[in-house]
């Protein structure tokens, strides 16, 4: 519930800016033929497919340490992931 809220006090911008980073995150991962199961795991910075799932779909508000380390699991740099981003 809580996280519901949070992403609820979002405005409509700030909601387009986490679905379009969500977006870019999911075609980039598709473009390295990477599924869910390769870029989550125990052994990953992210470790829940839900998780990276719910970045994906833009409804998780990500930190910038994040980034850096979605970043890394694709192997790009994090500017990739937020350029032209506005």
């Amino acid at each position: 519930m809580e996280k519901k809220r949070r992403l609820a006090s979002l405005s409509k911008a700030d909601k387009q800016i986490l679905t379009t980073l969500g977006d870019r995150i999911r075609r980039i991962r598709e473009k390295k033929k990477m599924s869910v199961y390769d870029v989550t795991g125990e052994d990953m910075a992210i470790k829940s497919r839900q998780h990276w799932q719910s970045i994906e779909n833009g409804v998780k508000n990500i930190n910038l340490v994040t980034i850096f380390k979605i970043a890394q699991t694709l192997d790009v740099k994090a500017e990739d992931l937020i350029k032209g981003i506005d």
